[in-house]
C-alpha cells in the first residue's frame, strides 16, 4: 500500500523527563536517550522521502525550568553537537537552526554556527533544530522589524501581506509544515511555530520521545496519509498530486 508522506514534517519531542522518572533514572538520562533518538529518525524520515525535518529542542520557556536541569540540557546539547553533529553533516544532512542562538553559552553558539556552516552545501534533508525559539516571540520580532522599517520610510503599511510577514521569521527558509507530530500524548502545541502550522495535520502519539521509534514514524506516515488535506476548500479545487513511499 502506497502512502503519502509530508514534505515537511515537525516533531514536538515530548516526554524526556517522564521516561527517566518511570525508570527510576536521572533527568538528563531521559534527555540523552532523546538526543540519540533523533539520529535514526532524521536518517529515517530521510529514507521514507521527507524533505524536511524540523525538531522543538529547546522553547523559549524551556528557562523556567530548574537551574539544574537546564544546566543538564545544555550538556546535552553539547554531547550531541560533538558527538552527532559531524556524522549527520556526512551523512549530507543539511542542519539549520531557528531561535535566538545569543541565549545559549558562548560554545554552543560556536558550535552550531560551525555545523550550519559545514552543511550548507548539502542535498540530503533539511533538518532544523529549534533553540531558544517560540511562535509568539518570532512573530513579534517580524512586527518590530516591519514597524523599523516603515519607520525609517523603507516600507509602506501597504506593504505588508503574508509573504512580506513570512519573509521577517525566524523560519523564512522553510516550506509550511504538513505533519506536526508531539509524542507523550500532550494535546497542544506549546507555542511551536505558530505561523507555519496553519494548515498542519496533527498527530498527537502515546510513546515518550526516547521510545519512540522508525516504526513510529511509519505508522504516522500512514495516519497522515489516509487524511485528505482540503485547506479550507469543499476538496473538489484541491490539487491531489502527492509523492507517495511503499
Amino acid at each position: 500500500m502506497k502512502t503519502a508522506i509530508p514534505h515537511h514534517l515537525a516533531i514536538i519531542m515530548d516526554g524526556n523527563r517522564r521516561w527517566a522518572k518511570a525508570r527510576g533514572m536521572p533527568i538528563r538520562s531521559g534527555h540523552m536517550q532523546g538526543a540519540s533518538v533523533v539520529e535514526k529518525i532524521t536518517e529515517h524520515a530521510h529514507e521514507q522521502g521527507i524533505s524536511w525535518l524540523t525538531i522543538f529542542a529547546f522553547s523559549t520557556e524551556n528557562w523556567s525550568r530548574p537551574a539544574n536541569e537546564v544546566k543538564d540540557i545544555l550538556g546535552v546539547f553539547r554531547y550531541f553537537l560533538d558527538r552527532k553533529g559531524k556524522a549527520l553533516i556526512d551523512q549530507n544532512v543539511r542542519l539549520r537552526t531557528i531561535g535566538d542562538l545569543s541565549g545559549f553559552p558562548l560554545n554552543i553558539q560556536k558550535k552550531v554556527i560551525e555545523l550550519v556552516d559545514l552543511s550548507a552545501a548539502n542535498t540530503g534533508i533539511n533538518l532544523t533544530v529549534a533553540l531558544n525559539y517560540g511562535g509568539r516571540s518570532d512573530i513579534t520580532m517580524a512586527m518590530r522589524e516591519i514597524a523599523a522599517d516603515i519607520a525609517a520610510g523603507k516600507k509602506d503599511a501597504s506593504d505588508i501581506d503574508e509573504t512580506l510577514i513570512k519573509n521577517h521569521l525566524y523560519t523564512a527558509p522553510l516550506p509550511p509544515i504538513d505533519l506536526l507530530i508531539r509524542t507523550s500524548d500532550e494535546k497542544r502545541i506549546s507555542n511551536f511555530m505558530l505561523w507555519d502550522m496553519a494548515y498542519a495535520e496533527f498527530l498527537f502519539m502515546p510513546m515518550y520521545w526516547p521510545d519512540f521509534s522508525p516504526t513510529d514514524l511509519d505508522q504516522a506516515l500512514e495516519e497522515y496519509g489516509s487524511r485528505e488535506r482540503r485547506f479550507g476548500s469543499d476538496g473538489n479545487s484541491v490539487d491531489k498530486s502527492s509523492r507517495y513511499i511503499g
